[in-house]
């Protein structure tokens, strides 16, 4: 469960008294002093408001103020302390521009003293978010400041705030440092409030060393303090993590008692954030108490209120509050699994996936389509699920990883991978649910699949940092994960290895090379199956929608404009972090050679060397209607210090020219409409990038979301013959009328008859329709 305890500083003592200025606006005196003391009066109804709780009662007057103001100062007062309201409820990106504002306003004012503490207030936001990097610059920013001109209020809270960063990263040594440092300011200053963040901060740190009853003395510390000044939210942080310690305790129906008042509380203040942990934490303790249908309800309550936090939410922060969120979905999968309701728990699963990218997918589609927009914003019921196996004609095979505790602390789940739960929906409609044990003698899943990734070599088309190359024996890793993975669903699985099998991984179940799985008697998973991936039955549904809506791509019909074939550009430099500096990607020989052999299969002609430029790949993207680009793939593509790296990980090497820096990267290429049918990228990592709930945020993603249904991409750094070798099998599999899912197999079998290494066959994996 998450231990609430952020520390937020508010200007309220600022805005007290915005002074009247009469000759600042060269207006007759009484207008202009009507005015003033008319938004001087709206302005103190929402503090009143702020103060007793009622927060969106605090943003409806601080709104109403803002338009009677009439000047910078009182303007930027209003934004401070109407940003803290939409913090409050849950309205981060109003609150972020809010900040924002009163930042520059207070900044063209001279007011340092206020900047430093709406920085403080911007960390804040930008940690709800879960951009942790920016709260941190925030966080020091408001420091230096009040360190400057002895702040030191400010400045405890500043200090405060990223002894909280530290605990979330685990550095729980330097966060006691913050905090006690940041308590003994608020003590000195006789700041109440602050002391009582203070103490349920040091508390939150004791409780992630399992220190739990000195934690729960802390707590009962700031819940004493929070009373006496009579702050009901900091009475609520307060009663949430006593619950947390005294569930951890078992001393249940304590806990419970807790938790309801807190709730009581959040009844009258609108607080969707700690509302829905809390929720979440009771129902835990209820799950532990086997009081199933209870929790079940509180879970469904706790989701509701978590989607309404999502709902104005770009893609970015979509996709970085939602690993804030994840954690409630996967306790309502448990608790339905516990009441043997499986087809529900598999509702719940997948409501819990991928949520930004559907969003997404309805807005960068050329779909006008009614039904489309409507199924990509809701859940999927379980008859929709049915059907999605049924008119793919595919086995779907959802997997949801269960950890051994499921209550939330610092906005994670806490503890190691204890359960996989995979449910097998076939094309007729049949649904199985199986669990799998990670016990004590099989390895812990991540540093399993870890050592997988490490055994499989293959580095050439590759960036320019130096790897290892040394080749592992793969077969005692992959026998390992066949046998926790497909085991004990393999009775389940199709027995013609024609048909189709779709793989919806979670967190690090995204990077296993499914194909590479060895059964007991040697043989390669792929030899018996045809595999595809996707990160949700929903994003599944979605793309064979869309390829459905559009004109079948034949490939022996294709006119040579609408294959985009790309190999062997110039290369651009990139920062090479091990040298630290920037240093042009090698050559890559093969790849020139596989564009060549492909643009002669398709009738087209190949962009090479110079000729593949970023504009001119740029110009072609959007009328192609099948694309394949042969070249080096990135991750990292930039010097932080001087290239700002994009939000979404991932990048395309391409020849640079006047225009363009020769890095097509995936926040570029989610802004493209594609048209395209199927995209390969034949390089290496464009499978990769950051996990998330909403799956592997990258290169694939992006164009997913511009609008092809299907994706071709690697899941490590792949050898260049080998890979070669693969894709114009791969193509020659598709013109004999394979489906892509078929083709990509095929083409795997083949090259690994000469290159029987699955470092060198097993990197790739179909994303998507496989029509």
């Amino acid at each position: 469960m998450r231990a609430t305890g952020r520390l937020f500083q508010t200007v309220t003592s600022l805005l007290l008294g915005f002074g009247v200025s009469l000759g600042m606006i060269a207006l007759p005196p009484y207008s202009l002093a009507n005015s003033v003391i008319q938004a001087q009066t709206i302005f103190e109804q929402g503090l009143a408001a702020h103060q007793a709780g009622q927060f969106r009662e605090a943003v409806q007057h601080w709104q109403q103020a803002l338009s009677s103001s009439t000047t910078s100062e009182q303007a930027a007062r209003i934004w401070g302390n109407l940003a803290i309201a939409y913090y409050e409820t849950g309205q981060y990106l109003y609150a972020l521009e809010a900040n924002q504002t009163a930042s520059a306003l207070f900044t063209d004012l001279a007011q340092v003293a206020a900047v430093g503490q709406v920085q403080s207030n911007l960390g804040n936001v930008y940690e709800a978010l879960g951009d942790y990097d920016r709260a941190i610059e925030s966080y020091q920013t408001s420091l230096r400041i009040a360190r400057d001109i002895n702040d030191h209020i400010t400045e405890g809270i500043a200090v405060g705030n990223l002894g909280y960063l530290y605990s979330v990263q685990g550095d729980q040594t330097a966060a006691l440092a913050a905090y006690e440092e940041s308590l003994a300011i608020a003590r000195t200053m006789g700041d109440r409030e602050g002391e009582s963040h203070r103490l349920l901060n040091i508390g939150i740190a004791h409780h992630s060393q399992q220190k739990t009853r000195l934690a729960a003395d802390f707590y009962q510390q700031s819940l004493q303090v929070a009373r006496d000044i009579g702050h009901r939210l900091l009475v609520a942080r307060a009663l949430s993590n006593l619950g947390m310690a005294t569930a951890d305790m078992h001393r249940y129906e304590q806990a419970i008692a807790y938790y309801k008042e807190g709730l009581a509380i959040l009844d009258d203040l609108h607080h969707p954030e700690l509302t829905a942990q809390l929720l979440n934490n009771l129902a835990h303790v209820l799950l532990a108490m086997e009081h199933l249908e209870e929790a079940a309800g509180y879970l469904e309550t706790a989701i509701a209120t978590l989607d309404s936090l999502r709902s104005d939410l770009d893609d970015t922060y979509g996709i970085s509050i939602f690993d804030t969120q994840i954690y409630t979905y996967n306790l309502l999968t448990q608790v339905l699994v516990a009441q043997k309701q499986f087809d529900r728990a598999l509702e719940i699963s997948e409501a819990g996936r991928a949520q930004a990218f559907k969003k997404l997918m309805s807005r960068h589609t050329a779909v006008a389509n009614e039904q489309w927009l409507r199924e990509s914003s809701t859940a999927m019921s379980i008859a929709e699920i049915r059907k999605t196996a049924q008119v793919t004609n595919t086995t779907l095979v959802e997997y949801t990883l269960v950890p051994e505790e499921s209550f939330q602390v610092q906005g994670k789940q806490r503890g190691a991978t204890d359960l996989i739960y995979i449910w097998i929906i076939k094309p007729d409609g049949e649904i199985t649910f199986r669990q799998q044990s990670v016990n004590s003698q099989v390895l812990q899943l991540t540093s399993l699949i870890h050592d997988a990734r490490l055994s499989i070599g293959g580095r050439n088309r590759a960036s320019v940092d130096v790897v290892s190359t040394a080749v592992v024996n793969t077969e005692p890793i992959f026998k390992e994960l066949y046998q926790l993975l497909i085991e004990p669903i393999q009775d389940l699985l199709p027995s013609d290895p024609d048909e189709r099998v779709m793989f919806i991984p979670q967190g690090e179940l995204f990077l296993i090379p499914f194909p590479a799985l060895m059964d007991a008697e040697d043989n390669y998973l792929i030899a018996n199956h045809t595999i595809q991936t996707a990160p949700s039955i929903q994003v599944l549904s979605l793309s064979h929608q869309l390829r459905q809506s559009r004109e079948p791509v034949v490939l022996s019909d294709l006119s040579g404009d609408q294959a985009l074939v790309v190999g062997n550009p110039i290369m651009p430099a990139v920062w090479n972090t091990q040298a630290g500096e920037k240093r042009t990607l090698s050559n890559l020989p093969e790849a020139q050679w596989e564009a060549d052999a492909i643009a002669s299969q398709l009738k087209t002609q190949p962009l090479l060397g110079p000729n593949a430029t970023e504009s001119t790949v740029r110009q072609r993207l959007e009328s192609s209607r099948l694309i394949h680009l042969a070249t080096h793939g990135l991750l990292e593509y930039g010097n932080p210090k001087d290239s700002g790296i994009s939000d979404i990980p991932g990048a395309i090497a391409l020849a640079p020219d006047e225009n363009h820096d020769g890095l097509l990267t995936a926040a570029e290429l989610s802004d493209v409409n594609l048209t395209a049918d199927l995209v390969v990228l034949s390089a290496c990592d464009t499978g990769l990038g950051q996990l998330s709930g909403d799956g592997v945020v990258g290169l694939a993603r992006s164009l997913m979301t511009a609008g092809t249904p299907s994706v071709v991409v690697s899941l490590w750094s792949v050898p260049d013959d080998s890979t070669a070798t693969l894709m114009v099998h791969f193509y020659e599999y598709l013109q004999a009328g394979n489906n892509k899912a078929q083709a990509l197999r095929l083409a795997m079998l083949d090259t690994q008859k000469t290159h029987p290494d699955p470092g060198a066959w097993a990197a790739f994996t179909l994303i998507g329709d496989s029509g």
